[in-house]
């Protein structure tokens, strides 16, 4: 048989492979999410650029179920792993060198993953291995059109993932004569018109995106950050080829082969990187996994020879084995017949066969509204809150639409207040579900609170608010179903909220607002914010706010 045959083979085999895994394993909460962007089509949203939108987006026209979500992501990873093969295949390899590259190529988990579950990170690879594919055909021979498709390529990076910069980045400091090349600032300059819708969008939305993975994302350092960082790279690589890319790296670091050293540049960018976030933060496993691309590379380059070869037996093709039993067993084991668990699907079922085709609101939980969504394509919305971080729902409000009409309210919190009639929905195996129905549903998360004037004396703050009232219908303080409290929070370790007196039968009218005085204890130079509760959710009104004693 001849090299390139097996290749194609063993290519449909890998796809094939990863359509089963994605009909039969249970959509992921984020994929849910990520459906959600789909359904909205826009230049931007609050997590993430565009690019999962559109692959949610062209998978919900071609197939139905698991696919709706997933169709496009594995004809996309099969298109990464081709470009790979073509990025190498400049000379010409037997079979042994293709089963060496499927072997590798397969073994690495998190890049193996991502064959089937769509998020970003699925673009993101793709347009990564079209970006080393044509850096290297630049190299060999530097093009306008090479370098117009480099910046084609990396619009597209961008709008798969925001760290794509480190890609250029890194690829840049391996080389950064390249620089001199008035191509290479062509395809940045192309790159940079082609994103600019998201840049306005960003703009127009008060940069949600930056606000979230630059400041919100952000906290204490612990030093169980940097100490977990390796070995959640070991599980996200394979130890064995995590282990040998860097040992390769360091070997090869004074290598003169320009291609060759952007690959060691960009493994060990990536891995040091992010291990320097962690100072100041937690940094999930997977945002390394553009790495994969030049790591599979180089592994394939080096591993040559009966030494390396014991390292693919040992090392490489177990885990390889181990992840093709994975995806054989896995949807198996998972499944609704096994029993093992009650699935996210009869869970979604059970409150839809309680609620009907009323809407449902789940409070502080963007993943339960975003699966109810896919699993019942019923109305479903979540509402932020203080304790919680902004969702796209915040940039939709879907909520406004059931403003003063039926809905369900699905919430644990239900019960720990001990809300008055709300229902235990039963789902199986010990797990239940607290629900209320509500005959006019009345959020308060759009309500916006600014404050006009203030005055200190002593430790009490009087604050002079104006509340803006966006919704359709009129907004109640003393609402029969949702009596709202006012409350002002300081940002302490955790949020301290202090209650604040509202003026009795309050009602803002639509589109309207009212003005009113309240008292709050002082904290001088601490930031603070002002929110509404209404029992199911303390929603954030205000923007942050800091008052300085003069």
């Amino acid at each position: 048989m001849k090299p390139k045959k097996l290749f194609y083979i063993l290519l449909a085999a890998w796809v094939l492979l990863d359509m089963l895994a994605a009909i039969f394993t249970p959509v992921h909460a984020d994929e849910a999410y990520y459906a959600l962007y789909g359904q909205f089509l826009d230049w931007g949203y609050y997590d993430h650029p565009p690019m999962v939108a559109l692959l949610t987006f062209f998978s919900s026209l071609l197939c139905k179920g698991n696919l709706s979500i997933r169709f496009c992501t594995v004809f996309l990873h099969g298109l990464t792993v081709w470009l790979i093969w073509e990025t190498l295949s400049s000379e010409k390899y037997d079979i042994q060198s293709v089963k060496r590259f499927f072997a590798i190529a397969f073994s690495m988990i998190m890049f193996s993953v991502y064959g089937v579950v769509t998020a970003p990170d699925a673009p993101l690879l793709f347009f990564t291995a079209l970006f080393f594919f044509l850096y290297k055909k630049y190299l060999v021979k530097s093009a306008w059109t090479t370098a117009l498709f480099m910046g084609l390529t990396l619009s597209g990076m961008l709008y798969s993932k925001y760290m794509a910069v480190l890609v250029v980045v890194f690829v840049m400091i391996s080389n950064w004569r390249v620089l001199k090349d008035p191509k290479i600032w062509m395809a940045g300059v192309l790159a940079i018109i082609l994103f600019l819708p998201h840049i306005l969008w960003q703009l127009h939305h008060d940069f949600p995106s930056l606000a979230y993975h630059l400041i919100a994302r952000n906290t204490s350092f612990s030093i169980r950050y940097p100490l977990e960082y390796l070995p959640n790279q070991l599980l996200v690589f394979n130890p064995a080829c995590l282990v040998l890319a860097l040992y390769f790296c360091f070997k090869n670091r004074k290598s003169q082969d320009l291609f060759e050293k952007s690959c060691i540049y960009s493994v060990v960018g990536f891995v040091f990187f992010f291990w320097i976030m962690t100072f100041k933060g937690h940094a999930e496993p997977h945002w390394t996994v553009a790495a994969s691309i030049p790591m599979i590379v180089l592994l394939f380059n080096q591993l040559k020879g009966s030494y390396w070869q014991l390292w693919m037996r040992w090392g490489v093709i177990p885990v390889a084995v181990l992840l093709l039993l994975g995806r054989l067993v896995l949807p198996i084991v998972i499944s609704d017949k096994a029993g093992l668990f009650i699935s996210q699907s009869k869970t979604m079922e059970a409150i839809h066969q309680y609620c009907g085709d009323t809407p449902v609101v789940f409070p502080s939980s963007f993943q339960e509204s975003s699966l109810y969504r896919f699993y019942t394509q019923k109305d479903a919305v979540s509402l932020s809150s203080l304790y919680g971080r902004q969702t796209q729902f915040d940039l939709l409000q879907l909520d406004k639409a059931l403003q003063g009409k039926p809905a369900t309210v699905v919430s644990p919190i239900l019960e720990q207040l001990n809300v008055q009639n709300t229902q235990n929905v039963y789902v199986g195996d010990g797990i239940q579900l607290f629900c209320k129905k509500y005959d006019h549903f009345q959020g308060a998360n759009r309500l916006r609170i600014e404050v006009d004037k203030y005055h200190i004396s002593g430790d009490t703050l009087t604050l002079d608010l104006l509340v803006e009232n966006p919704y359709d219908v009129p907004f109640y303080f003393n609402h029969p179903e949702f009596v709202n409290t006012l409350h002002v929070a300081y940002k302490f370790d955790q949020y301290f909220t202090i209650t604040c007196s509202i003026p009795d039968n309050i009602v803002i009218p639509s589109g309207g607002y009212v003005r009113f005085s309240t008292q709050t204890d002082y904290f001088p130079n601490v930031p603070f914010v002002i929110c509404v509760d209404n029992q199911i959710c303390r929603s954030v009104n205000s923007r942050p706010m800091v008052i300085s004693k003069l």
